[in-house]
This record gives structure tokens, sequence and C-alpha cells, in this order.
């Protein structure tokens, strides 16, 4: 290995190094930012209670201004109910203190429905009581006290009833407390959001009510509330991505730097290693010194092509490899006289990466004295190249590896010496040739059948 090669391969390791570290790098940022725990799990609990006062007209039956809830199994006689004093509290309490924005509003909602049918054929609703979006930390807690006219919203009611003249139908006036939380420690959840957390319900346009507090009052502990918080870790995503292009940036620059750098020898040595690995078994390697004489070198383009002919002609490839390591010839011997061959080489290869012609072994000339004397093929002269390709009786591989012991000659320096004919030429000769056999014989059949046509035509005009 010479200093520039140890200088790229040195090169080429530190920079599939810096691949190697910065994707692990991005990876594994990567990895954490898509796996890790995107939420927060916190616990709250929340109670809600409401109370109330029904303030009375005056009247000589009852002594007191107001009537509490105690008095709810007796009911309450509607012409005598002035207004009611509703107290909402609402408690909210998270197992850690956290930052949210709330706001709430009481609500009251009248409706009359058809008892047949159960179709709400009239809605009125007003908001008593709003607080408007804020800021908050720790605990939530409410409480508020706020005056519902009765009498006006059974008015109401009445006169829509007694206008259409509605009978078989039933009102109910309800007052919500509607709680919402939002942006939970900068979250997304909705689990408390625009919450109905408390009610009353008080009959309409009846003799005597009722009011019930039993529906949506809240008592829940160690609810669990999951916080999802998908920006927490955007630093790592950006830090992944960054460590991943630098890995794609060295990848792209190790893949170019190898390209460049690589030279013709190294581009032989895989080769020679890949055509070993994978057709050792077809493969014997051969040295000595013989000569080859007037044998015909057929050059073959490709080494699939030499596979082709060894599984024609079930012999055996044989290789042989200069001392240089420089130069391989892959050598079939189809007859005593013809000798297939492809030859790879690193002179070759050069002359391919600098875009030159390349100065193979093979001339493309036929040292016979037909083609010496005439400089072209003539028909006779590929008749025989075809019949001496095919028909002639084949050889092992002793008659070139033995050759003329006493001359003495290296194989692998006649072969790059000696003139070749390229086997392609030969089969395009071959079609050429058959190609100007049948149109012979078309102008032959085509002659006869205007002979016949002419006598015939001569036998009619007698």
């Amino acid at each position: 290995m010479d200093k520039k090669e140890s200088i790229r391969n040195t090169e080429i390791k530190n920079l599939i190094l810096m691949v190697i570290v910065s994707a692990m790098i991005g990876l594994a940022a990567l990895t954490f930012y898509l796996t890790r725990d995107k939420s927060k799990y916190i616990t709250y609990n929340e109670n809600s209670n409401v109370d109330y006062k029904v303030y009375l007209k005056d009247n000589e039956f009852y002594n007191q201004e107001f009537l509490d809830k105690s008095e709810k199994d007796k009911g309450f006689v509607a012409s005598l109910i002035e207004s009611i004093s509703a107290n909402f509290k609402y408690n909210l309490d998270f197992s850690e203190d956290i930052t949210y924005k709330y706001s709430y509003r009481i609500t009251v909602e009248a409706d009359v429905e058809d008892e047949r049918s159960d179709s709400n054929i009239y809605h009125f609703s007003e908001d008593l009581i709003t607080k408007q979006l804020s800021m908050g930390t720790g605990d939530i807690s409410i409480d508020e006290i706020l005056n519902i006219n009765y009498d006006q919203y059974n008015n109401i009611v009445s006169r829509f009833k007694d206008i259409y003249e509605l009978n078989n139908t039933s009102a109910v006036l309800n007052v919500y407390l509607y709680v919402n939380v939002q942006d939970i420690d900068k979250s997304t959840t909705t689990a408390l959001t625009e919450k109905k957390v408390s009610s009353l319900t008080i009959p309409l346009t009846e003799k005597t009510v009722s009011i019930d507090i039993a529906n949506n009052v809240i008592n829940n502990n160690n609810n669990r509330l999951e916080l999802s918080r998908p920006a927490d870790y955007t630093w790592v995503l950006v830090i992944s991505l960054f460590y991943l292009v630098i890995a794609l940036v060295y990848a792209i620059y190790l893949i170019i730097y190898s390209q460049r750098t690589k030279t013709a020898q190294m581009i032989y040595d895989k080769e020679i290693k890949s055509i070993m690995n994978n057709y050792d078994s077809y493969i014997q390697r051969i040295n000595g010194t013989y000569d080859i004489g007037t044998s015909q070198v057929l050059k073959i383009e490709s080494f699939n092509d030499m596979l082709e002919i060894r599984d024609t002609l079930k012999q055996p490839i044989l290789m042989l490899e200069n001392a240089e390591k420089n130069g391989t010839f892959f050598i079939i011997p189809a007859t005593n006289s013809i000798i297939y061959t492809y030859a790879l080489r690193v002179v070759d290869i050069k002359a391919k990466m600098d875009g030159k012609e390349v100065p193979t072994y093979d001339i493309t000339e036929i040292p016979h004295k037909e083609f010496l004397k005439n400089k072209k093929y003539t028909d006779k002269f590929i008749k025989d190249q075809i019949t001496m390709t095919t028909s002639m009786p084949r050889v092992d591989e002793k008659n070139i590896v033995t050759g003329k012991k006493e001359s003495g000659k290296d194989l692998y320096d006649q072969l790059e010496k000696t003139s070749s004919f390229d086997i392609n030429e030969i089969r395009k000769a071959e079609r050429e040739l058959k190609k100007k056999e049948k149109n012979a014989k078309k102008v032959k059949k085509d002659t006869a059948k205007k002979k016949r046509k002419s006598t015939n035509t001569n036998k009619k005009t007698k």
C-alpha cells in the first residue's frame, strides 16, 4: 500500500467515524423525543354544593322572612314566593401547584316541554353572574350568592302558556354553575373545560313547588388528570435534526471523496475479489511458461460472457495473474487453435477513468494470411471461423498449460502481445452472412417465379 492510498484509507475511516457518531447522537435524541412520556399526571379533588333560601311575600300565614331547604319536604306555595337566594359553592384542589386560566358563570334557563312528546317547545336563558377568564395558581374556590327573581320567570312562562293555550305541558327553571378551567400547566387537556358543576331545579307554573338540588352536585376525590405537553422538548428535536443533517453531509462527502480518490488498482482488486468470491468453484489458477504458437485468441467483453461459454463448452475457466498483481487473464481453451479470453487489467481501468482509449491487448486483427492480405472479411473466412469455434473437438487445459516447455515463453506476456479477434465481430459477421444468404435465396426464388410467369404467358399467346 502506497502513501497516497494510506492517507485515503485514514481519511475514509475518520469520515465513517464522524458519520456514525453524528448519526448515533441524532438518532438517540430523536428516539428520546418520540418515545418520551409526553404527558404529566396529577390528581385533583372537586366538590360542589348549593344552599338556598326562599323569600316570601307578605302574607298572613308565615311569620318568617324566608324558608330554607330544611322545609323542602313540605314544599313551597308558588304564589307566596318573591325571590330565591342561592349560594353556589365549588372547590377544586390540585395535588401540586400549577398554573391555569379559569372562568365561571351562573346561568338561569327556563324550559317548557310537551308532556306527551317530551319535546322542548320553549327555551329562555340568561347569565346572572359571569367572571371572565383569568390566571390562577394553586386551588380554585368559588362562593357566589345571588337572588333569583322566581316571580319574574314564572310570569314569563305563564304568559307564554296562556297566550298559546298550551295544556299538557310542564315548565322548570334550572340554575347552573358552569366552571371553565383551561391551559392547566400549559397543557391542552379539556377535562375541566366548560363543566356544569351544580344546579338548582325549580318547577314553574305550579301551585306548589319543590326545589331540587340533587342533580349535578359533585363530590369526587383522587381524580387523575393527564396533562399533554407536546412542546416541552422541542429543543431536543432541533438537536436531533441538526446531528442527522451533519451525518448526512458527512455521508455525502464520504461517497464523493471515496469515488474521487479511488484508484484503478483499488477497482481492480475489488473486481478480482468479487469474481473469486462468487465463482471460485468455476475457476482454476494456472501458471507456467509455454508458447501458444498460432492459436487464435478470441476476446470476450465481460466475465458473464465467459460464464456462458464455460456452460456451453463444459470447460473450466483458467485464471492467470501477473506477478505485479495488476493484471489477470481468464482463459477457456475451446479447440487446439482457439482460446477464449477475458482480460482485467489496471492499465485498462485507469484509461477508462481518464476517458482515454483503452490500451487493450486486442488489436481486433486476425493473424491469418487472408485477413492481412485483403484487409476485410471474406465469406469463406467467416465460415471457417464459425466452423472452427463451434465444431472442432474440445480440449482441456493441459493443451495450453503444457505448451512447448522448451520455449520458456511466459503465457501472460504472450496474451498481452498477441493479436486477437473479438468474438462479437464473428457473431456480427455471422448474422450478416446469414442475411446475405437469405437475400440471395429470396432473389433466386423471385427470379424463378418471374421466369415461370413469363413462360405461362408465352404459352397462352400461342
